[in-house]
């Protein structure tokens, strides 16, 4: 390819194997786009559409209310009435409504003269309530990209690439990515110019939903980054300020622990419509009153997930102390927990011990939960095992949730040990770091970095290079954080000095004394107005 090994090295390791590959992937341009009529039921879909235009009627916009959802309500929103429609956006009370299309939503559109439903991010399973919007004269079109039943009726126009008969050359499209396919399709039959300043709220949507960021999501989530960075939106300009981002150094990590976490709290606390306002507010007063909301929210939503997290780990302690938890599974609950923290805490669990994990509210009626889980271990296909006793159930192999009896809880609980066995009995559940490669610390500095950024944007499928670094000379070391929960240093190795965060090790700092092997991806710290190379390390010890 005419350059280093080292830099080779990483293209290699990200799918880049031929020379003729590499200009396509740092372009990550539209010729990884694909024509959005090949998708199932598109052409019905935009038919449809037209008709609505012509005939002056209200469309319905179903959203789910996580960020994926949310963003993708509202480039429906945003983008349908360009094009004259009036539109009614709604998303569910998490808590009420639950995931998915309901008769209660169906109920409230007709009632506000909607005549044509869109979903987003959901309806692939849901027939029964649109079958009842049928009845009541509304017409539905889906927009999906979970996983679905092979049987799954097609009287109504269902757009998901995951459909068995699906001719669509990328299957990992997002909700908010699918929305996007369905306006340029519209677009293009109206010989309009395709909004893709939308584009920002479908990298938004697709780094809150872990889409991997290959193929043409690394396109539109590269492109949407670039709108981001010189965004007109008056709420995510208001949500940046809040958080201390800088429009025009927006990327991937500042999405993924800054913006996207404040979009999901309204949702998560309270209800998801708040997000949607802030996204599609048109006064600058109001979008930094939402902006401000949320931050609170989430101020509150951290303080929360601690004190629970705290209390789940306890109970883990608990069941190992006795002789029936042998279970390769984690199952925590409690009846003081809220729906909105639970993925939050199956996700702490499931890191910490590198097993699936399970967070349930007890109701005196209904336990919801959330599942977060390993590869290893396909989450929905276990719960899908007990899937006659559900009120509600969903999600991806990494991350779904259920609503039960709770009459049926000791079954569903039952069932899903037994799973966990026969699938994990013989996995090696060591927790790993995959390397890139092995490296003196002087290499990722100057015009390297410069190339490991080029290889952004990161995320799933595309995640930012890991290096090790051996025998690292610990110049300086500390303890920060409210609770001194992560530890700050300053290393030396091979003549270069570097700042390093390793985040939630602060009961490892003893290690930090001498000389360190460590684990990191590098990137910048921006802050006080300065910019300066950091690396944020994933695990370390003593070297020896």
């Amino acid at each position: 390819m005419g350059i280093s090994p080292f830099r080779a090295n990483l293209l290699f390791n990200r799918g880049v194997t031929d020379p003729a590959d590499m200009e396509l992937f740092f372009a990550a341009d539209d010729r990884l786009s694909h024509d959005p009529l090949l998708l199932p039921d598109m052409s019905q879909a935009v038919s449809r559409l037209r008709s609505a235009i012509s005939n002056n009627e209200t469309v319905g916009i179903f959203g789910d209310f996580d960020t994926d959802g949310i963003t993708g309500t509202a480039l429906l929103t945003q983008a349908l009435e360009k094009v004259g429609l009036a539109t009614v956006p709604y998303i569910p009370d998490r808590v009420e409504e639950g995931h998915g299309l309901n008769l209660k939503a169906v109920q409230h559109l007709k009632d506000k003269g909607v005549s044509l439903l869109i979903t987003v991010d959901c309806g692939a399973t849901s027939t029964p309530e649109i079958t009842e919007a049928a009845a009541l004269g509304i017409d539905t079109i889906v927009t999906d990209h979970h996983s679905m039943p092979s049987d799954a009726p097609t009287t109504f126009p269902l757009v998901n690439p995951q459909r068995p008969d699906s001719e669509y050359p990328y299957g990992d499209l997002t909700g908010v990515g699918m929305a996007f396919k369905l306006i340029e399709a519209l677009y293009d039959s109206l010989r309009l110019t395709r909004p893709d300043h939308l584009l920002e709220l479908v990298a938004l949507g697709t780094i809150a939903d872990v889409g991997p960021l290959t193929g043409e999501n690394r396109y539109m989530v590269k492109k949407g980054l670039e709108y981001l960075n010189k965004t007109k939106s008056l709420g995510i300009k208001a949500l940046a300020a809040v958080t201390g981002q800088k429009i025009g150094s927006l990327s991937t990590d500042s999405l993924s622990f800054s913006l996207i976490p404040r979009l999901n709290v309204a949702g998560r606390l309270g209800h998801a419509g708040l997000s949607l306002d802030l996204l599609t507010a048109t006064e600058p007063a109001q979008a930094e009153l939402i902006a401000r909301s949320l931050d609170q929210k989430n101020s509150e939503r951290q303080a929360m997930t601690e004190q629970f997290v705290g209390e789940a780990l306890q109970q883990v302690d608990d069941q190992r102390a006795t002789s029936d938890s042998q279970a390769p599974i984690i199952i925590v609950g409690s009846k003081k927990w809220i729906p909105g923290i639970l993925g939050l805490i199956a996700n702490r669990l499931s890191e910490l011990y590198y097993r699936p994990a399970v967070a349930m509210v007890y109701g005196p009626e209904f336990t919801r939960a959330s599942a977060r889980s390993i590869p290893e271990f396909n989450m929905i296909d276990a719960i899908r095992e007990s899937e006659d006793l559900y009120r509600q159930h969903g999600g991806h192999s990494q991350a779904a949730g259920f609503t039960v009896p709770t009459i049926h809880l000791d079954v569903v609980e039952s069932r899903l040990r037994k799973t966990a066995i026969r699938v994990l009995q013989e996995a090696d559940l060591t927790p790993k770091i995959d390397v890139d490669c092995e490296i003196p610390l002087s290499l990722v500095t100057g015009d390297n970095f410069e190339f490991i950024q080029s290889l952004a944007p990161f995320g799933a499928g595309n995640r930012a290079p890991v290096f090790m670094t051996r025998n690292a000379d610990v110049l300086e070391t500390r303890k920060v954080g409210n609770a001194g929960q992560h530890v700050r240093m300053r290393v030396h190795h091979d003549g270069t000095a570097l700042d390093a965060i390793a985040f939630r090790q602060g009961d490892n700092i003893a290690a930090t004394q001498g000389k360190i092997d460590l684990v990191y991806t590098v990137g910048l710290n921006n802050w006080g107005g300065r910019s300066t190379l950091q690396l944020t390390v994933q695990d370390f010890k003593s070297a020896r």
